[in-house]
C-alpha cells in the first residue's frame, strides 16, 4: 500500500491521473490539481524550514499542507514538527493530536 492518498475524481471516483479532466466522467480536476500541488509546495517549504532550523514555520506550513490535503505521509511530517518545536517553550501549545 502506498504511503501517500492517490487522489480521485469527486463525481466519479475515478483514479486521479494528473490530467485536468477525468478520464472517466469529464469533470474538470483543475481544482483539485492546485489543491494537490499547493499542500505538496507547503510540504517542500516545511521541509526546508526544518533544514534551517526554524520549526515554528515547519509546524504551520505542515499543519497548512495537512488541512488543504491530507496525507500519510504530510501527517509524519506534521507530527515531526510538532515534536521539534514543542522544544520550544515559549511557543504556543499545539492543543493535541488532529485527527488526520
Amino acid at each position: 500500500m502506498s504511503t501517500q492518498q492517490s487522489l480521485c475524481c469527486p463525481v466519479c471516483r475515478a483514479r486521479f491521473r494528473k490530467t485536468t479532466e477525468c478520464s472517466r466522467c469529464g469533470a474538470d480536476l483543475t481544482k483539485l490539481m492546485t489543491l494537490a500541488a499547493t499542500a505538496r509546495a507547503c510540504r517542500n517549504s516545511a521541509r526546508e524550514a526544518i533544514h534551517s532550523g526554524d520549526f515554528k514555520r515547519a509546524y504551520l506550513l505542515a499543519t497548512q499542507a495537512q488541512k488543504i490535503h491530507a496525507t500519510q505521509n504530510g501527517r509524519r511530517l506534521w507530527l515531526l514538527t510538532s515534536w521539534l518545536n514543542s522544544d520550544h517553550p515559549d511557543e504556543p501549545e499545539h492543543g493535541g493530536l488532529h485527527p488526520w
